[in-house]
């Protein structure tokens, strides 16, 4: 007997939509899995409860005929209806509670809490790891503890999914390393694991917790040799495509770029956090001229999620003719899976993450990285795909969106204030620069210092919109006093 399991995600399908796929599980003795089912609207629920209750009537009296949309139809007895879904509320957007009719046609399956240890044991030795049982438990503790001392932040995730993409990433270092024929002992093993967790991490954190989290490594992996990753041809190009487009380099930025590049190889989806000119958008193109250096062909497709309506961005029925039209990232997913497996492409979503859209691709984001829509066709996306999300915050995403992404945090602490002022000045002439870097080094520092610390509350943005206005004012101000101070020198000396 063929059984065949059905993936999807149900906002945004009205009840013939529904119905179809019914028919079509009925018809062919599938097993159909829709996942977060809660996210239909509460009439839609009412609605498909009756028909799942008509189906199950026919399977409980085995006539072999059931009826669905006004026809009968030939039932097979081997057909199932399951659903998953998150709780409504608790963190949990965009979902409608069960009406109770529907509850008592499903038998409830609650899930427990998962043993990580015995995950993160079996997962390291699928991996090559000899010491998979110590290791595995000590990164399930660097994890816990993680959670409990660091500050509680939305963007932070410290589930199953972020143990399981360390453990992945340590694998990935281990077959490098046997590539290279370097000898492999327990310490080589506990030196791969502390550079994926820290890798993987650091990325996401807050200024101050990286320090904290650095501490509890070497407590728990003491007198371990911390090392980084190394991409020295990809950092080659960075610095040259910083220097290209009159940027300093600097190296937080450089690392930040790095870690981008990292999690796009292990995620689907990768999210770049950060206040409004934090240079969320300069750390993606960048990495993109800088993989185009080095040979790799880069497509993007940018679009912002909040700046059309959802049914525009995601595509929708017409209701009348029944005829599915294409948003604008249906449409863009229809053509990167039409790209060679060489060239990578990148659906950048520049605005707010909002539940009432980014939910729709949550089957996208996990491992499954299947988009179904309403219409019932299904597009399935291949390593070469990834989903990159631009927001200064994550409020509004739930737990469920949270851990399926990969997190670049960047905050005001990473800013290199003189480093900005320096990119500033490469663009005034040779002539007015020696006078306006003067400046700048005996007064504006200490005058933005001095600004910083009695604005910085009230602020939401980051330090690079009121360091440039700060610049522009601050010259527009000396130059109009040093012109000043030259006039009543010139005629106190007449």
């Amino acid at each position: 007997m063929n059984l065949y399991l059905f993936f999807f995600n149900t906002q945004g399908i009205d009840v013939k939509s529904i119905g179809r796929i019914f028919v079509g599980i009925c018809k062919c003795g599938a097993w159909g899995c829709f996942d977060e089912f809660n996210r239909l609207d509460e009439a839609v629920l009412s609605a498909v409860s009756m028909q799942i209750q008509v189906i199950q009537d026919s399977l409980r009296s085995r006539s072999g005929k059931t009826v669905l949309l006004g026809k009968q139809i030939d039932m097979d007895n081997n057909s199932g209806i399951f659903v998953t879904l998150n709780p409504a509320g608790k963190g949990y957007g965009g979902r409608s509670k069960l009406p109770d009719n529907l509850k008592q046609l499903f038998r409830p399956v609650a899930m427990t809490k998962p043993d990580n240890d015995l995950i993160a044991e079996v997962i390291l030795y699928s991996e090559g790891f000899k010491d998979a049982k110590h290791l595995g438990r000590k990164l399930v503790s660097l994890f816990n503890l993680s959670r409990q001392l660091l500050s509680t932040q939305q963007h932070y995730d410290w589930g199953l999914r972020a143990l399981k993409t360390v453990l992945k990433s340590c694998g990935s270092l281990l077959h490098s390393v046997k590539k290279q024929s370097i000898p492999i002992d327990n310490n080589k093993e506990v030196e791969l694991v502390v550079k994926s967790a820290r890798f993987n991490t650091m990325s996401k954190l807050t200024f101050s917790d990286c320090k904290r989290f650095d501490a509890l490594l070497r407590d728990i992996f003491p007198n371990v040799r911390i090392t980084e990753f190394e991409y020295e041809e990809l950092k080659k190009a960075l610095t040259d495509v910083f220097k290209e487009q009159k940027l300093v380099p600097n190296q937080i930025q450089l690392k930040k770029a790095l870690e981008v590049y990292e999690q796009l190889r292990q995620r689907m989806g990768v999210v770049i956090v950060g206040p409004s000119g934090s240079g969320k958008s300069v750390l993606w193109r960048t990495l993109k001229e800088a993989l185009i250096r080095t040979g790799k062909m880069v497509k993007t497709y940018v679009m912002n999620p909040k700046a059309i309506p959802r049914h525009q961005l995601l595509g929708h029925i017409d209701v009348d003719t029944r005829e599915w039209t294409d948003g604008v990232l249906t449409a863009a997913s229809r053509q990167v899976i039409k790209e060679p497996v060489d060239v990578q492409s990148w659906i950048v979503c520049d605005g707010d993450i909002d539940p009432e859209w980014v939910e729709s691709l949550n089957s996208v984001l996990d491992d499954n990285r299947l988009l179904t829509m309403p219409s019932g066709d299904r597009i399935q996306f291949g390593p070469n795909v990834n989903f990159v999300f631009e927001t200064d915050d994550l409020s509004c995403a739930s737990p469920a969106t949270i851990s399926r992404m990969g997190m670049i945090f960047l905050s005001d602490e990473d800013t290199d204030v003189k480093g900005i002022v320096e990119s500033w000045l490469s663009n005034e002439s040779e002539d007015t620069r020696t006078q306006t870097e003067t400046l700048i080094n005996q007064y504006f520092y200490s005058a933005f210092e001095w600004i910083l610390n009695r604005v910085k509350k009230a602020s939401s943005s980051s330090l690079y919109g009121p360091m440039f206005g700060s610049i522009d004012e601050f010259l527009f101000g000396s130059k109009k006093i040093m012109i000043f101070l030259d006039f009543i020198l010139f005629f106190s000396i007449k």
